[in-house]
């Protein structure tokens, strides 16, 4: 999910660390739309549903996935671009160079998505996106990743006018990158339990009634673990579902707290001590095996689900030595702090270098491998 955008979408804030939101505060309607989005799932479905739309349409896709899809869909286009940026300034010459259209068409990942979403709201026109993955779920959220002076700023607010989920499709995409799709739900693991301690501290309103719905994706997806590892149909509807039915959970809580804690701010961490870009599924998976363990909170069962699920969730997996997990994990109270991300088990945790060698140290290893090393 996006850091702390929908705290921001409610109280007009501005953030500034990992990134930052420009958006107009959508109306009451467009939320409620956002909440409950036109889905159309199923096998080998997208081509008829682009062939059924009325007037002209840009289509916005990647090489990848362009390959893979009914070539009538680019046929019939009135204009056709490779998405390959979305630095702020590229994002602006394509909605500039585009002829005029009745909507939009993104096919792709999330790259294609996001700037699909930017066309749609610059230009004021409906949109339709069809994902061709499910490593991110930039085809349910609505504000737009832009990259701008450095960093992700977070604009706008758009709702497509149908979101075409076809199986076949996002079943040719790498296995590896639909498995990590999973980490955006199953950090609700640890999400929750930071929410509650966020509450209890006096930081932030507790939902229960919301709070239920999310644990419920979460148990939904516990139960899913060897379909979502042999990629099945039933896995990536369920993934897609789950992405829809959190976004939803977010937009009316206020807070991303249904969905987005400690987990999350470690790889926020990791990924500004290394410099480094990671499957974001993987790095959160290892992130929600951490901090379930500072949680006291079935890290076990969390890294069981990983392995299960052929989620590769560990440093090594990674390319990560302790060295660098030493270095974001001390380092991660004064960089919580700092960002304003917020209250979690890393407010109330030791931290200290002896503490995270004992963490460390209890990381789980593959079958038959010690854990530790250096």
């Amino acid at each position: 999910m996006i850091p702390g955008a929908i705290e921001m979408l409610h109280s007009g804030r501005f953030a500034t660390k990992p990134g930052c939101l420009v958006i107009e505060t959508p109306d009451g309607d467009l939320i409620e739309r956002a909440k409950s989005p036109v889905l159309r799932i199923g096998r080998d479905v997208l081509a008829a549903q682009i062939a059924a739309l009325a007037g002209r349409y840009a289509l916005l896709t990647q090489p990848e996935p362009a390959a893979f899809v009914d070539p009538t869909i680019a046929g019939r286009a009135a204009a056709t671009v490779m998405v390959g940026s979305l630095a702020a300034a590229d994002l602006e010459t394509l909605v500039a160079g585009l002829p005029d259209v009745d909507r939009v068409v993104g096919i792709g990942g999330g790259m294609t998505l996001d700037a699909a979403k930017y066309v749609a709201w610059r230009r004021g026109i409906p949109l339709v996106l069809a994902p061709s993955i499910v490593s991110v779920d930039a085809a349910v959220t609505n504000t737009i990743a832009v990259r701008d002076g450095g960093r992700v700023e977070y604009r706008g607010f758009v709702v497509a006018e149908v979101i075409v989920a076809d199986l076949a499709l996002i079943g040719r995409a790498p296995a590896r990158l639909n498995r990590a799709g999973v980490g955006d739900l199953l950090s609700i693991h640890t999400a929750l339990w930071d929410w509650r301690a966020g509450a209890a501290a006096g930081k932030v309103a507790f939902d229960a009634a919301l709070a239920d719905r999310s644990a419920a994706v979460l148990a939904q997806l516990y139960d899913l673990a060897v379909e979502i590892s042999a990629v099945s149909d039933r896995a990536l509807e369920a993934v897609l579902r789950g992405y829809v039915e959190v976004n939803a959970l977010c937009l009316t809580a206020g807070h991303s707290g249904p969905e987005e804690g400690s987990e999350h701010y470690f790889g926020y961490r990791l990924e500004a001590v290394t410099g480094r870009s990671f499957v974001h599924g993987e790095l959160i998976g290892l992130g929600s095996v951490l901090m379930a363990a500072l949680q006291a909170n079935e890290p076990g069962r969390v890294a069981r689900f990983l392995d299960r699920a052929g989620v590769g969730w560990r440093p090594a997996e990674q390319g990560l030595g302790r060295a660098v997990l030493r270095e974001a994990l001390t380092g991660l109270p004064a960089f919580v702090r700092e960002a304003g991300l917020p209250y979690s088990i890393i407010d109330e945790a030791d931290l200290g270098p002896d503490a995270v060698e004992r963490l460390l140290d209890g990381v789980p290893a593959p079958a038959g491998v010690p854990a530790g090393g250096s």
